[in-house]
């Protein structure tokens, strides 16, 4: 094989790879550029189902500690354990079920900007945050 049928093959198949890869990935991680709320619009929700109007603004249930988030997703201990069998063998606690107690869901997930990884504050865990 010459050297640009070589390279030719390499491109295709790292194309390949990188797609499958993708394809894994989708609805688990966010694609870069993307933010929480691109999340929720890919997986067909509209602005307000969470915001008050359909041009967004202020939230459904702004003032409860979990947010408008727990409508869907539930309240923190529900969150504990939908999430506890993904930690469960990643060597990492699970980050809903962590020692600063039942955090506002927005400590974290930003909704329309990047998610913050709060336990990196003291800790070297390292999440992936929607």
């Amino acid at each position: 094989m010459t050297t640009s049928g070589l390279f030719r093959s390499f491109r295709f198949g790292a194309a390949a790879m990188a797609a499958a890869l993708l394809a894994l990935g989708s609805g688990s991680a966010l694609a870069a550029g993307q933010n929480l709320a691109d999340r929720h619009v890919a997986r067909g929700m509209k602005c307000d189902a969470c915001h008050v109007s359909a041009s967004g603004g202020a939230l459904k249930a702004a003032d409860t500690d979990y947010g408008v988030c727990a409508t869907c997703h539930g309240d923190y201990q529900k969150m504990i354990e939908k999430t506890a069998a993904k930690h469960k063998d990643s060597g990492q606690p699970n980050p809903h079920a962590q020692h600063d107690g039942a955090l506002p869901c927005t400590e974290c997930h930003k909704a329309h900007k990047p998610g913050v990884n709060y336990c990196a504050q003291c800790h070297s865990f390292v999440y992936k945050v929607p």
